[in-house]
């Protein structure tokens, strides 16, 4: 019995599995070509809008503002007059023209001007009565009416008024529907637009979330507004069904509400999200299309098939009819349009995303320092690593774009406009200015010809006073009718489509060619940074490459692939020859090194001579072990294969010779702002990994970490001098006001895309001053950054504000102050200012830790803080920050030399209410960055990977480096915890002995109390699990 069922289940998963698969190749296809399928999109919207016009708009506007009214042969007589629609009965009847003259103004004027050929009307309106053939020519003349001092200008001929009238008779039309509608409609129909409107905003804020401020979101309405176009096409044209406005105005918010943008939006989250990994974007969209099939084809169908099914039961009810089959068709369509033009639009949004990260990201490593050349290299290799927008460029060309299309929109709503309006009789008689019917007053001016006479009655020509709005329109609209007539011209018209397909193959070539850009300078940076060594008979018959190839042999030694040397090696004056002669490359290495060692090629030239970072590394061992005398140099102990010195060149070191190995341990996980973390750790010191984890333990039993960045900016002090004091003293209060501070921001942040100047510090020393630099430099660490900033200012000053005297002694004047002890990083901050707070359980401090809470609090004031200040600490109120500081920056690639100032630190330790250990650090100066320096290397990129935070933020600018900090903070919670609870209970000694001894002479036992035996079995314990 359950065979059936399980039957149709495998069928319906194998149609569900074939419809994703072809939903997936249909968004791959359009992300291959996402510019064809945009561009078609667009142009078939283009001639769906016509099409939709076309049916809209059947006749002439102007011939829907005249009425027609015939009398017979024979005498006058008001009764006689007969209102006509076929006018062509009567071609050989005289034929006059009636047209009210509306005079409108806002206040008190002088009379209405009186006009040849005209009849006093009813209120302000004068009627012109004229033949039909001189119309043309009495209305022209009547463009411009003067009298009594007041100019009166016509305005019935131009679009804007009527629009002006078509919205205040819509206005009145809609006021008086709602005074004869019932409360509830009014109540439902409103809360529709309000939802409607909820939807449309929600969009916006969704995806603002991703970094996108209005683009996708912009497209997500623009592909179903396209879907609107598309269904109006094919239900007029294919089935011939025509959905009236007020269907639309009362039915489209209720399927906006229904449907929603819930799909769209999803897939664009998960896009951007998925835009940073190594993916290609044809995969990214089509994956994530696809993950979406099943539940948009769900909501779509199923919605479908209600509105097909009321449209079939209530097919008597044709408005109600109409709309449900046109419902249907644009969810088809909009379904559709998310296979492929949304789809596009991801596509070319996450290329030129990429395309400016990896430019971004080389002006930024470029800025810290590293070489033009590892920048590329690395910006290049990592290119799916974000870098904030520049809202400055960015937004100028938006700003372009968006008033492009609001100028394009603007053209054609008078016409969209009015092809709603004039598509419907019923909202024509009732909208629109109506011409008025033959007056009595009227018909007493018009002879009655032989063949009787045909009269037309056009609407009213309204008449305002000339003003500057008037003059304003009335310019405008000459510039767009201009514009029209050139438009119409059928050669300007062939030019602009020309243009058109040049525009669009040109974009297709620039997209196209970036990509290939992309691929080919990444292939061309490796060429010329891994360059191949030019053959020669002369070389080792084992070449020093197979000593830098990867190998499966895990085992293989120095000795295995060592140099052979050569049969003969030529003698020092020949190869000083060749050096002379640029061929240095075909020398094997011992020859070149013996260039190195008479002295007659430096060691830093290597890399530049030879043209490979790996074989320059191998010549210099090689040199160096014979210079020094040092064997060793150039033997396994001092590692070099297996590494990539293209990193190392131009940004890390130089006259490099190896590598050191560090030992990488890991502490954690360790809960950190509710998010868990394993904290690498390079060190040689037995314990402190071991003592971070057993921190990492109870932090975590009791909740975690809480952090707080109270500052982010580093600094650069530069010292200046002056001729006098007076001088000195003159800068110094410049510098201090406001004016001085803004001028400085201004020069300062000209030289970066990324510093930003906060504020300037000064002190003065006699005729010396000393001006601190405070700037936010993004995720870098930011000294060379400020240093290139700082020196622009300094010469800025000098040129241009009257500081022509000031003389630059350095430019780090030690007033930073870096790498060095000093109480103004304690005071000021440096770097990212943090305070991480934990709260233990008292039980865990019993269990855990193996100490006692009070024990721990009075520890931490008699050591840390009394101790520290006896000794005239500066920053140095902690048990071992540097520890865990030195630890986190050598696995992680930040500077070794600034654990000076990062770890200024002062521990607290507190016994709450409950009983509980409440420990925190403060850390004013943490100086930490994720990109440049030491990250660009890859094991130390890979620790900041593992934290999440390698690179720079996609979206925050330097949010990476500040959860850094945090991270390094959070460390040093755990080290500083975990080696006080030691200290307390007195196990320092033993678990070092534990764990740093394996075997010595035996140290005889020390009677102890029964439990402190038992907390030092179980100190030994916890650390070693």
């Amino acid at each position: 019995m359950n065979v059936l069922p399980f039957s149709s289940r495998l069928l319906t998963s194998s149609m569900l599995t074939k419809i994703t698969n072809g939903a997936a190749s249909l968004a791959r296809l359009a992300a291959l070509k996402p510019l064809h399928f945009s561009i078609v999109t667009c142009l078939l919207a283009s001639v769906a809008y016509l099409t939709v016009v076309e049916e809209y708009i059947p006749d002439p506007v102007e011939r829907q503002h005249q009425v027609f009214f015939y009398h017979p042969a024979g005498a006058s007589n008001y009764n006689k007059w007969t209102k006509v629609t076929d006018i062509s009965e009567y071609a050989d009847a005289d034929q006059y023209s009636i047209v009210p003259l509306d005079f409108r103004h806002t206040h008190a004027l002088p009379s209405i001007p009186q006009i040849e050929n005209t009849v006093v009307g009813v209120h302000d309106e004068r009627l012109l009565i004229v033949p039909s053939d001189t119309l043309e020519a009495s209305l022209s003349k009547l463009n411009k009416i003067s009298h009594e001092g007041v100019t009166w200008k016509s305005r019935s001929n131009y679009k804007l008024r009527r629009l002006y009238d078509y919205a205040r008779h819509v206005v009145t039309k809609l006021y008086s529907l709602m005074q004869s509608a019932e409360a509830f409609d009014i109540a439902l129909i409103s809360l529709a637009y309000f939802a409607m409107v909820y939807t449309v905003a929600s969009v916006f804020v969704e995806l603002k979330k991703t970094g996108s401020n209005f683009t996708l979101a912009f497209s997500i309405i623009v592909s179903s507004g396209f879907a609107l176009l598309f269904a109006l096409a094919a239900a007029t044209k294919l089935f011939n069904s025509k959905a009236s406005l007020l269907s639309m105005i009362e039915g489209i918010p209720f399927l906006t509400a229904t449907i929603g943008f819930k799909h769209k939006v999803s897939i664009t989250k998960m896009v951007m999200s998925a835009s940073s990994t190594n993916l290609d974007v044809r995969s990214i969209v089509s994956n994530a299309v696809a993950s979406h099939t099943v539940s948009m084809l769900r909501d779509y169908v199923v919605i479908i098939g209600v509105l097909f099914s009321a449209a079939l039961f209530v097919s008597e009810m044709e408005s109600l009819r109409n709309f449900c089959l046109l419902s249907c068709l644009i969810l088809i369509f909009d379904l559709l349009l998310v296979y492929t033009f949304y789809s596009a639009v991801l596509t070319l949004t996450v290329e030129i995303s990429r395309a400016r990260r990896t430019n971004e990201l080389q002006s930024a490593l470029e800025e810290e320092g590293v070489s033009s050349l590892v920048a590329a290299a690395i910006a290049n290799r990592k290119s799916e690593i974000d870098y904030p927008k520049d809202e400055k460029n960015r937004g100028t060309a938006f700003s372009f774009k968006v008033a492009v299309l609001g100028i394009f929109f603007a053209f054609h709503s008078f016409w969209w406009g009015s092809s709603w309006l004039y598509g419907s009789a019923r909202l024509n008689q009732n909208l629109l200015i109506q011409p008025q019917d033959l007056s009595r007053a009227a018909s007493k001016y018009i002879t009655i010809g032989q063949k009787g006479t045909l009269v037309t009655l056009f609407s009213p020509k309204v008449y305002v006073p000339l003003g500057t709005l008037v003059i304003i329109e009335d310019f405008v609209v000459a510039f767009v009718e201009l514009i029209s007539n050139a438009i119409k011209d059928s050669l300007i018209s062939k030019v602009l489509l020309f243009g058109f397909a040049l525009s669009i193959s040109a974009n297709a070539y620039l997209l196209n060619a970036t990509r290939y850009q992309r691929n080919a300078t990444r292939q061309l940076i490796e060429t010329q940074i891994t360059a191949p060594k030019i053959s020669s008979a002369r070389k080792p018959s084992i070449d020093h490459k197979a000593v830098v190839d990867d190998s499966d042999d895990s085992t293989s030694t120095e000795e295995t692939i060592s140099f052979s040397a050569p049969t003969k090696i030529l003698p020092l004056d020949q190869c000083i020859k060749k050096l002379l002669e640029g061929e240095v490359k075909t020398l094997n290495d011992g020859e070149v090194s013996s260039l190195v060692v008479a002295g007659k090629l430096p060691l830093y030239a290597l890399e530049k001579q030879l043209g490979d970072n790996t074989r320059a590394v191998a010549v210099r061992r090689k040199a160096i072990s014979k210079l020094a005398n040092a064997p060793i140099i150039d033997s396994n102990s001092m590692p070099y294969a297996h590494y990539d010195y293209d990193r190392v060149f131009g940004a890390c070191c130089e006259n490099v010779i190896g590598f050191m190995p560090l030992p990488v341990g890991v502490a954690g996980p360790m809960i950190i702002d509710g998010k868990p973390y394993h904290i690498p750790m390079a060190t040689t010191e037995g314990c402190l990994v071991a003592s971070a984890m057993r921190g990492c333990k109870a932090i975590n039993a009791g909740g975690g970490v809480n952090t707080i960045i109270t500052q982010d900016g580093m600094t650069r002090g530069p010292c200046v001098s002056f001729p006098s004091l007076a001088r000195a003293g003159a800068c110094k209060i410049w510098l201090d006001s406001e004016e001085g501070q803004k001028t400085i921001k201004k020069a300062f942040n000209s030289t970066s895309r990324f510093a930003r100047l906060q504020h300037i510090k000064t002190a003065i020393a006699g005729t010396l001053l000393f001006i601190r630099f405070k700037t936010t430099t993004g995720d870098a660490m930011g000294m060379n950054m400020i240093s290139k900033g700082v020196e622009h200012s300094l010469k800025f000053m000098v040129e241009s504000c009257g500081w022509e005297d000031m003389i630059t002694v350095a430019v780090s004047g030690n007033y930073c102050t870096d790498k060095k002890p000093a109480a103004i990083n304690w005071i000021e901050g440096r770097g990212k200012s943090v305070v991480a707070e934990a709260t233990i359980p008292k039980d865990v401090v019993t269990k855990v830790l193996k100490s006692d809470v009070d024990a721990l609090v009075q520890l931490n004031i008699r050591k840390n803080l009394i101790g520290s200040a006896m000794a005239g600490s500066v920053g140095g109120f902690n048990a071992h920050a540097a520890n865990m500081v030195t630890a986190v920056f050598l696995a992680c690639g930040q500077d070794p030399a600034q654990n000076v100032e990062s770890s200024n630190c002062m521990t607290l330790m507190n016994k709450t209410a409950d009983g509980d250990l409440q420990i925190s650090v403060s850390m004013p100066s943490i100086e930490v960055g994720t990109i440049g320096g030491g990250t660009i290397l890859e094991p130390q990129g890979a620790m900041l990977e593992l934290l999440g935070v390698r690179g720079p933020h996609p979206t925050k600018p330097g949010e990476n480096s500040r959860r850094l900090a945090c991270i390094v903070a959070s460390a040093v919670l755990a080290g500083e915890l975990s080696l006080c609870s030691a200290l307390a209970a007195g196990h320092l000694v033993q678990s070092h002995m534990q764990h740093n001894r394996k075997g010595g002479a035996t140290v005889a036992p020390v009677e102890k109390p029964e439990t402190v035996n038992r907390l030092t079995e179980g100190s030994i314990n916890c650390i070693k699990s």
